[in-house]
């Protein structure tokens, strides 16, 4: 199964530090942890994780914790709040899972799952009834994958690609999404492969270890 560890340099290569960006949705729930000062703006994120997450799921939460944001924090959530909540840990390729749990992660568990369904009705064909749970949804993803995970994880990225150009705040933070989405893609690459191109060099591949096989047995038997 993929590993949650996978994406972490990734994610927060690209996040940063604190932001107070009054223009990001998170800013309607500002933390009373201090301004930003590039902004003049209350701080709400901090490492890519929202003030209303941190203090949504851990215990004791508290500004000094939120503004250090120790790794062993933010491993939490990454892993439990986002990779495991959306069912990355049970899918087996990894670019698969860290497409899904990074979605979710950038904006939200609930549209990350209402934009699969709605990927795999109008991409694959699949009907609501069939997609409508984490498990139908990961059982799908992984018989997908394991036809054909290059043109799986290329349509999820073009989806995704589709998804941010369709929302209000484009204008403001498009060039970055896009960006990012585009390195994501190129970090990922390592672990697609077209399914039937590899079975199919499978089999031609034992075809040759029998031949030469039996070509060692007719030489011992002919020098013999």
């Amino acid at each position: 199964m993929a590993d949650y560890q996978d994406a972490v340099n990734f994610i927060q290569e690209w996040e940063g530090g604190i932001s107070g960006h009054p223009a990001d949705n998170a800013s309607k729930n500002p933390s009373p942890c201090g301004i930003d000062p590039k902004y003049n703006a209350p701080i709400h994120t901090n490492k890519g994780v929202q003030w209303a997450t941190y203090k949504g799921n851990v215990a004791g939460y508290n500004c000094e914790e939120f503004l250090i944001m120790p790794s062993p924090v933010w491993l939490y959530l990454w892993e439990k709040k986002y990779f495991n909540k959306v069912g990355s840990n049970l899918i087996v390729n990894q670019a698969v899972a860290n497409t899904y749990a990074e979605w979710a992660w950038l904006s939200g568990v609930g549209t990350a799952n209402r934009e699969m369904q709605s990927f795999l009705i109008n991409q694959y064909g699949y009907t609501l009834a069939e997609v409508s749970s984490k498990y139908q949804r990961i059982a799908i993803l992984n018989d997908l994958s394991a036809e054909d995970s290059e043109t799986l994880f290329n349509n999820l990225i073009e989806w995704r690609r589709n998804f941010y150009g369709g929302l209000s705040d484009f204008s403001v933070f498009g060039t970055g999404w896009i960006r990012r989405l585009d390195d994501f893609k190129k970090y990922n690459k390592k672990y697609v492969s077209k399914g039937k191109n590899k079975a199919k060099f499978d089999w031609q591949l034992a075809l040759i270890i029998l031949l030469f096989l039996v070509s060692l047995v007719l030489f011992y038997f002919a020098v013999k």
